[in-house]
């Protein structure tokens, strides 16, 4: 491969697929006597992040034939692998087996474990399973976030392109319950087996046919396992996904059962097995209960069983570079979004929390907290303080969390008046694990705050803790309701209800926060200044400043996420690091950034990313 800048490779590649979109959506426009007009120079304005997302959902769409030009594939390579680097990857040998399988006439075992989380990022593996369809080309519709598009597109279109060639050489669609087996491309598994499970809809019950389907898919991949060769440590590790579940609607609980049972049934039948470890990849909570149920009920137990089983991530270069900024910075700025609250379970998409706290409102539609943002269709005020009440109380009782102590010991290195806090969340968790105040500006708005919702003056601001004090215990436990309407809030000087002090609208008072935004705006001066008399000084050293960002995603991106590429993008002395880590777009810093030695980005758990790069 050529030194071509892998931002450049980017661009490059999603010009050439969307020109080639274009293309044919013009002809069908001409066939069908309509117009299309589009300039496909339009992605080039894309954030690395957006350019990145085109082009998955091009290749997605894309089918094999015809066949992409060796020059792209190279470049759409050399992009996946970049991108994949940013990941953090868990090796098998980190996951902690559950149970060991042995077969009474041999004295090898096989280790049976469990794991929550992409499947795409294990590494020292032998072989991943995807639950693919009869066609075995993958997904095309971009939209699905099912297994085959997941694995698919950090394979790259090589996968789709081998899986193309072994389905015209068959010439009919997949059975069920059979193998394919091919590279991993550009995964870190080096085979994937492809395997097709019975498909029902959601009215369906599964029949026998369909159980003894799935069974045979499980079967159909251990047996092709066996016959493909070892790492280089002499294991084999086939790891497993939750087949038929999802969009093809098996019951998540009799299948979790189904692929216990089957490959231990099939362990216990080999008499020399070559295959060392089988792990059981889940991605929802429901299922990781399911399986470790039924994993800790076997009796051959020779390991515990942690329900714990948070393994640690690989290194990898940026990593290194993380930590030596951090070590040798002078300033350090750390700046949170909703990603830094999701990592320690105050995750506002996740319809597990929301029953699990407010279960009398899934009546209302409701299933995740940000479903409640902008929500008016309460049936009384009553019911909508209850609601109210109870999410401000959940809040200010979490739990302290290791992650943002990690985060307190790495500002403790720093002098307080060298480092500084700007969050988008509202939570208070800098404040609950110690954070000064006078160090945090949180620019939209904090929980501990009810305003008047008419903004009748600046000052119609009240604290929220002693209305939720005097509420609680009249809060239903059933309906979830306040049953005394007096306990509902009101302005002290007009009368009129109260709302949380939160940017959602119009009514929004800052009043409260612009303090700490002037501190704020206060500590970049400070940071430019020292910049400036260096320079008129003659002196060519100059501090260095990391930001630390972390959890900040696309919903807000002009709070946080588009101000820190600027300072780090615009500065005349480039003494500004910017190290970004989240899951998806959180994780993604600008490539430019990036090689120019002044970005890195972590795409994974947060908590594992601290692990990393904090002492």
């Amino acid at each position: 491969m050529d030194n071509a800048l892998n931002s450049d490779r980017l661009s490059k590649v999603v010009q050439y697929l969307e020109k080639e979109t274009q293309t044919t959506l013009s002809v069908k426009s001409r066939q069908c006597h309509c117009s299309h007009h589009s300039n496909p120079d339009w992605v080039l304005q894309l954030d690395t992040w957006g350019q990145l997302e085109v082009m998955q959902q091009l290749l997605c769409q894309r089918p094999p034939d015809p066949p992409l030009p060796p020059d792209i594939l190279e470049n759409i390579d050399a992009v996946l692998e970049y991108h994949n680097q940013h990941t953090l990857l868990t090796s098998s040998s980190k996951i902690s087996p559950h149970v060991a399988i042995h077969n009474p006439s041999s004295l090898q075992s096989i280790r049976l474990s469990l794991w929550k989380g992409d499947i795409t990022t294990l590494t020292d593996v032998t072989a991943i399973v995807n639950a693919a369809n009869s066609e075995l080309l993958g997904c095309f519709r971009p939209e699905h976030r099912c297994i085959d598009n997941v694995i698919h597109s950090a394979a790259g279109p090589g996968l789709r392109d081998a899986c193309s060639r072994l389905m015209l050489g068959q010439g009919h669609p997949e059975p069920t319950g059979s193998v394919k087996v091919t590279s991993g491309f550009n995964l870190p598994s080096q085979w994937v087996l492809h395997t097709v499970g019975p498909q029902l809809n959601a009215r369906q019950s599964p029949e026998r046919i369909h159980r003894e389907q799935l069974a045979q898919c499980y079967r159909s991949c251990l047996d092709a396992s066996e016959r493909l060769p070892p790492l280089p440590d002499g294991k084999k590790v086939v790891v497993f996904c939750c087949i038929s579940t999802g969009l093809f609607a098996f019951p998540p609980d009799e299948a979790a059962g189904i692929a216990v049972s089957t490959v231990v049934e099939w362990c216990r039948e080999q008499p020399s097995p070559s295959i060392t470890d089988v792990i059981f990849d889940v991605f929802l909570p429901t299922d990781w209960d399911m399986y470790n149920q039924r994993l800790d009920a076997l009796q051959t137990l020779e390991f515990s069983s942690s329900a714990e089983n948070i393994p640690r991530s690989l290194y990898f270069p940026a990593i290194t570079k993380a930590r030596n900024w951090l070590e040798e910075a002078d300033y350090l700025i750390i700046t949170g979004g909703a990603g830094l609250s999701a990592a320690i379970g105050l995750d506002y998409t996740s319809p597990q929390l929301f029953q699990k706290h407010f279960p009398a409102f899934q009546k209302l539609g409701l299933r995740r907290l940000y479903d409640v943002f902008g929500f008016n269709g309460w049936d009384s005020l009553q019911q909508k303080w209850g609601y109210y009440f109870l999410h401000l109380d959940m809040v200010r009782n979490w739990p302290t969390s290791t992650l943002y102590t990690k985060l307190y010991a790495l500002a403790n290195r720093f002098e307080s008046s060298r480092y500084f806090i700007r969050t988008s969340n509202a939570d208070g968790q800098f404040l609950a694990h110690g954070f000064p105040a006078n160090r945090i500006s949180t620019p939209q708005g904090q929980y501990r705050f009810l305003q008047c919702y008419a903004k009748c003056r600046p000052d119609a601001v009240f604290p929220s803790a002693p209305f939720v004090d005097a509420a609680l215990s009249f809060i239903d436990p059933e309906t979830q309701s306040l049953t005394d309407e007096s306990k509902v809030p009101r302005c002290d000087f007009c009368g009129g209800e109260l709302t949380l002090c939160v940017r959602g609208g119009d009514y929004f008072n800052p009043a409260p926060f612009r303090q700490q935004e002037r501190k704020w705006a206060q500590f970049r001066g400070e940071l430019s200044n020292i910049s400036h008399n260096n320079s008129l000084n003659g002196g060519t050293e100059t501090a260095t400043v990391v930001i630390l960002e972390l959890g900040v995603g696309l919903n807000t991106p002009a709070v946080l996420r588009w101000p820190n590429e600027r300072l780090v993008g615009q500065s005349p002395t480039r003494r500004y690091r910017l190290i970004r880590a989240g899951m998806g777009a959180s994780g993604c810093a600008p490539w430019e950034l990036e090689e120019d030695d002044l970005a890195v980005g972590f795409s994974g758990d947060l908590n594992a990313v601290m692990e990393l790069i904090i002492d």
